[in-house]
């Protein structure tokens, strides 16, 4: 089991999270199903993969300490997508692609690729259920521990987002319809904080600087990894080499393969140098060996913080979301500020008018539509005395409703400050861990990996030794 608690301090603005309790997931077992019925009731149309989700748990809000279940990856992708509806402003940690290239080469059903998915569905896991919030969302709860998922999903589709409580910060994030969402998203791609805060300003240089780094890292990587340790890689490399084996400086060739030829040349050899034979045959099988050690440590060990660079890579995008969601309050309250201070100096030209003091314009305004707008009531007769006292007691009205809305605007924005420098101290802490126990594992591997070669190589030399010819006599 993987343990998904998180705990320590950290020198990050903000409030400390509270964690309630422990959760620990595991992702194991996974199977091909036929078509049928599934577990929880379901009739199944095609073929696909189930995997079994263990959890162990402290929190209060879990029914039961232990929980067991099966889950399909369609259920993951629900999950993921109700945490990000039902969480706009948490960092939901992403899914892995869904569209790769097991399922265009038609192996989505092979050891390796189901392996390699049910590492990344881990990771997905671990991540929800480390984070103190995500942790006691009730589709989690329900994706653990329900045996009737099925119906339980229907319940969140199209459910509001809570409006009391500790979700107040999601509800006030969350649009709350598609004109506004849309509205919003537009209006904001084109306009910037006038005042950026320093602390969200150092996040996100520190997040591109971590994407980058990542990006590079994966790049070193991919240019030793080996390609033709099976043939699915084989295929990918052969899918795709156009398209990106360039950028990525991808290879289909490494170390494995050149032992692996150059033990090829010594067994040829072997035969046209009858009294060099054993020594040849014995080099040669050494070298063999170690290109199959070298590719089982590609296999185990480089795939691995391949699979977590991307799945860190995607994971800093995510904390993209949050960020904009808190730049774009700080947009609105800076737009409702603004609107706020030109209808109090309306107001006070206004009143300004009234006394005899004329500050340019008249009761309609100024410029050019005020003067248009002010011969039309001349025009008509309208008195305009009566008319800059009906337009002032419309102003007053106007400006105690905005300056409620800019309280709450501001109210708003601070909470979401302080919500996100939480995430992002909850994103810290549990990268941190993830990028402990990943070079760690990198490391390790290889110390195993030259422990192994160092063996077989002191194995060659005393089967030479042994095999050597006595030197003749003197």
């Amino acid at each position: 089991m993987h343990s998904d608690g998180a705990a320590g301090s950290d020198g990050a603005d903000g409030a400390a999270p509270a964690w309630h309790g422990e959760l620990r997931v595991c992702v194991c077992d996974p199977r091909t199903e036929k078509p049928g019925a599934q577990g929880d009731g379901t009739a199944a149309r095609e073929t696909y993969v189930s995997y079994g989700v263990r959890a162990e748990t402290t929190l209060p809000s879990f029914r039961h300490a232990r929980m067991q279940t099966r889950r399909r990856f369609q259920d993951f992708v629900f999950l993921h997508d109700t945490l990000v509806k039902e969480f706009p402003a948490c960092i939901v940690p992403p899914l892995p692609e869904r569209r790769r290239i097991g399922y265009l080469i038609g192996d989505r059903f092979s050891e390796a690729f189901v392996q390699k998915r049910l590492g990344e569905l881990q990771l997905f896991l671990e991540r929800v259920c480390r984070h103190p919030t995500l942790q006691r969302a009730t589709v989690l709860r329900q994706f653990l521990a329900s045996e009737e998922w099925h119906i339980d999903m229907h319940t969140h589709t199209g459910r509001p987002v809570a409006r009391d409580g500790e979700d107040s910060v999601h509800a006030a994030a969350a649009p709350h319809g598609l004109l506004e969402q849309v509205s919003d998203t537009v209006l904001n791609a084109f306009s910037k904080v006038r005042k950026p805060d320093a602390r969200f300003v150092a996040i996100q240089a520190a997040l591109a600087r971590e994407d980058e780094d990542e990006a590079q890292l994966r790049r070193v990587l991919l240019r030793n990894r080996t390609h033709v340790s099976d043939d699915l890689r084989l295929r990918e490399v052969a899918a795709f080499d156009e398209l990106y084996a360039t950028s990525l400086g991808a290879s289909t060739e490494d170390l494995a393969t050149d032992l692996d030829d150059v033990a090829t040349a010594l067994d040829e050899l072997a035969v046209l140098e009858s009294g060099m034979a054993p020594a040849l045959m014995h080099t040669a099988a050494a070298l063999r060996s170690a290109g199959a050690e070298h590719a089982r440590f590609t296999a185990q060990c480089t795939d691995a913080v391949l699979t977590q660079l991307q799945s860190q890579q995607a994971f800093v995008h995510a904390h993209q979301g949050p960020l904009r969601l808190r730049e774009g309050k700080q947009l609105d309250f800076e737009g409702l500020t603004d609107y706020l201070a030109h209808e109090v100096a309306e107001r006070d030209r206004l009143d300004a008018l009234g006394r005899g003091v004329a500050r340019g314009g008249n009761i309609r305004g100024t410029g050019v539509r005020g003067y248009v707008r002010s011969t039309v009531d001349k025009v008509l007769g309208v008195d305009e005395e009566q008319a800059r006292i009906e337009r002032l007691e419309r102003l007053d009205a106007r400006i105690d409703e905005l300056q409620g809305a800019v309280r709450a605007a501001h109210d708003q924005a601070l909470a979401l400050n302080e919500h996100v420098l939480q995430e992002h101290r909850v994103y810290t802490l549990g990268r941190r861990r993830e990028v402990h126990a990943l070079l760690r594992r990198y490391a390790q591997g290889h110390v195993d990996l030259y422990r192994a070669q160092a063996a077989r190589w002191d194995e060659l030399v005393a089967a030479l030794e042994r095999d050597a010819p006595a030197p003749a006599p003197m």
